[in-house]
């Protein structure tokens, strides 16, 4: 019965890996969620054309700061993509398709947000 035990949680393991190896998200992956999220709290943000405009420059302006300050290393399983912004180095593991903040603040969340 313990050998059954060990060799399905050794095949548990391995297929996790080989998971992981596979859904690793890239840089690619990481701007377009990016993305995703500032065009989502952007769009709320004014109906007024004039202001249209100006939001639209400026999330143009913020991905492509975002795609020239980020920095990505790639590893086996995942990858970990860093991003220097005027208030601190903010990093996103990216494993199994996914991005995990690896601080207690989301910069990608405070976009347009109004702070109260």
């Amino acid at each position: 019965m313990k050998k059954k035990i060990t060799l399905l949680t050794i095949v548990f393991f391995i297929l996790m890996l080989l998971t992981a190896f596979y859904t690793k998200p890239d840089e690619g992956k990481f701007l377009q969620v990016a993305q995703e999220k500032i065009n989502e709290h952007a769009d709320g943000l004014s109906k007024d054309p004039v202001m249209i405009d100006v939001v639209k420059i400026q999330k143009d302006f913020i991905f492509q700061a975002l795609s020239k300050l980020m920095v990505t290393r790639e590893y086996y399983f995942f990858t970990v993509h860093s991003i220097t912004l005027g208030d601190g180095k903010y990093k996103y593991l990216g494993v199994f398709g996914t991005f995990i903040p690896l601080q207690s603040e989301d910069p990608l969340q405070k976009f347009y947000k109004n702070e109260e």
